[in-house]
């Protein structure tokens, strides 16, 4: 099948503008604190209401897959933990903002019966939370757990029953808050050089890759194709380490979409 990847080209050097675009806004708020009260969801899964101060079943084991995310306001950052249960009691995951007692968690289908598995869930930042905290890249460190059905009543031994839900040990996982430019001192000092971003990857052009650049789906698309979309538009493309680049690249993506199965951005054939 032919493709067009040099059409790309022109897209990403020409093209330049985009997505959720990060802008300064005043305020002094804590951003634990804010996200602690709220100012998020989770997405994946089934949210449940947060535990308050649960008992911790130390018989589950977790391990973090990555140790610092980006999280960018009205978009999600990703929980990805490993957990090893003898009790094959795990359900799900939760996760914890500094100062808070309460563990906001998801019920995860297909884990319930498992001694080992991979808890992966999105958090999804308030798309204002900018406007309530100062406009730096902030750090913060979160704890990140496997909330495990209590299949033994007083798990914590303390001699009192337990709740219906409890949680591993938890693994702390550094969540950089992104409320200023790159070019911001703050995010040059927590970010190493590179992945910073304008924006985060425009959801059109995960939908496109999906359409015409997934294996799976196309199983005719090189691994060329794919590492060019990539470079300029995939999660860590070089279109969203600016502003201009955010919007040129999400126009981009959102054409090659409405044009249908033209797969225009490189490679690939819709179908």
């Amino acid at each position: 099948m032919s493709r067009a990847a040099p059409l790309t080209i022109p897209l990403a050097v020409g093209l330049g503008w985009g997505c959720t675009l990060l802008a300064p806004y005043p305020g002094g708020e804590d951003p634990g604190e804010v996200l602690a009260q709220g100012a998020g969801t989770i997405a994946g899964g089934d949210e449940q209401e947060p535990l308050v101060d649960p008992a911790i079943d130390s018989s589950i084991a977790v391990t973090r897959n990555v140790t610092t995310v980006v999280a960018h306001p009205g978009s999600a950052f990703p929980v990805d933990l490993n957990f090893d249960a003898p009790g094959m009691n795990v359900v799900g995951g939760g996760i914890s903002f500094p100062g808070s007692d309460e563990v906001q968690w998801t019920f995860i289908e297909g884990l319930e019966g498992e001694t080992t598995g991979t808890i992966t869930f999105g958090y999804v930042v308030d798309q204002d939370i900018c406007g309530r905290v100062p406009d730096l890249c902030h750090e913060i460190r979160t704890e990140q757990f496997a909330v495990a059905r209590n299949t033994a009543g007083d798990v914590d031994g303390d001699g009192k029953p337990d709740g219906d839900f409890v949680v591993s040990r938890p693994v702390e996982v550094t969540v950089v808050l992104q409320c200023a430019s790159c070019e911001s001192p703050s995010c040059m000092d927590v970010l190493p050089e590179g992945e910073c971003q304008a924006c985060p990857q425009p959801m059109a052009c995960d939908d496109y890759f999906g359409l015409c650049l997934d294996p799976t789906a196309n199983p005719d698309v090189t691994a060329e194709d794919a590492a060019f979309f990539d470079t300029i538009f995939g999660p860590g493309g070089a279109l969203w380490t600016t502003p201009s680049g955010c919007v040129a690249g999400e126009q981009a993506c959102q054409g090659a979409l409405a044009e249908g199965d033209s797969c225009r951005l490189g490679g690939g054939g819709a179908g």
